[in-house]
């Protein structure tokens, strides 16, 4: 077995990574992964937040064994690495030195932690990645329920919902975009994107804050605009004039079958008011005509978030995979 990493620059290399990533994703339940110009975009990318880093496995005839995206924070959560393995079926026993070199690895940079994902039927017991993700010494931190709307969205369902929410959140006024942040709301956006992580349920994942000033966000936009991926945002306004709240779809040019419902978040001392409901409401009511041919939109929340859980069905999301949120503590 040769372990490598890949270089960024290498199309062919590039070409063959993802070529694998396909074949395992599509063997999972409702399995999403970057497009090839996706993938390519990020790891080119100069993000001084993250870094990316592409490793795989091979036998010496060049047979792939296992991928991995290595990312690894570099302003908070400086304690920890992620990495996203993919495994050919047929060589699930043989990953073993995969997984060390890759401890190995993240020891070397200074971290105590490795975090993985692994996905799984609903209803079913954990699946063979996590059953890999055990043997190699992780263990569960989180479930995250994995559910999708079916598309194009009922307009007028959501409409009703919309506007059965409204006279709970009247203090409140909404507001929606297509692409990046307004200037003049970019500081307070910045802020609540920081708190995500931990105003979220993180089950035993020890997340942190993140740093995320204004820098952060329009980096995060140039990528996505790179990517050819667009995003519709839809934020609450207090009474005060700051943010309450927001949430975000993507709509990826390049993939013409799935979109995804990224995050929702209500602050704290602006919960009970139906935001949530009214933000994502409104917001797919926006994204609609974008989202055009594609058949399915994605979002993942904690599974023991039963508000989010909630609005979710109260939209119209169905249950289609769990994913196991995993730490290896080095």
């Amino acid at each position: 077995m040769r372990i490598e990493e890949i270089d960024p620059d290498d199309d062919s290399a590039l070409a063959a990574f993802h070529a694998h990533e396909e074949r395992v994703v599509a063997t999972r339940p409702y399995g999403t992964n970057w497009t090839l110009p996706e993938l390519t975009v990020a790891v080119r990318t100069d993000d001084p937040w993250t870094s990316r880093t592409l490793l795989w496995a091979r036998h010496d005839d060049g047979d792939v064994i296992a991928t991995g995206l290595l990312e690894v924070p570099l302003r908070d959560n400086t304690e920890t690495a992620w990495i996203d393995v993919a495994t050919a079926p047929e060589h699930r026993d043989a990953v073993g030195a995969f997984f060390e070199h890759l401890k190995q690895r993240v020891r070397g940079i200074g971290r105590g932690r490795l975090e993985s994902v692994a996905k799984w039927a609903p209803g079913d017991e954990e699946g063979p990645d996590a059953k890999i993700l055990r043997v190699h010494g992780f263990r569960l931190g989180l479930i995250e329920a994995q559910r999708v709307l079916d598309l194009p969205p009922d307009r007028e369902h959501l409409a009703g919902l919309a506007e059965r929410a409204a006279p709970h959140h009247a203090a409140y006024a909404l507001r929606t975009w297509r692409g990046p942040v307004p200037d003049e709301v970019l500081e307070d956006y910045a802020a609540m994107r920081a708190v995500m992580a931990v105003e979220a349920p993180s089950g035993d994942m020890g997340w942190e804050k993140e740093d995320f000033p204004p820098e952060r966000v329009r980096t995060e936009e140039a990528e996505l605009a790179a990517q050819q991926r667009t995003p519709w945002t839809t934020v609450a306004v207090a009474p005060d004039g700051t943010l309450a709240g927001h949430s975000q779809i993507i709509v990826p040019a390049t993939d013409p079958q799935n979109a995804y419902q990224w995050d929702t978040l209500v602050l704290t001392d602006h919960r009970g008011h139906r935001l949530g409901l009214a933000m994502k409401a409104r917001n797919l009511l926006a994204a609609a005509d974008e989202l055009g041919p594609r058949t399915l939109l994605h979002t993942w929340n904690a599974a023991e978030n039963a508000p989010m859980v909630s609005v979710n069905e109260a939209l119209g999301f169905r249950l289609a995979a769990m994913t196991g949120e995993f730490r290896c503590d080095l």
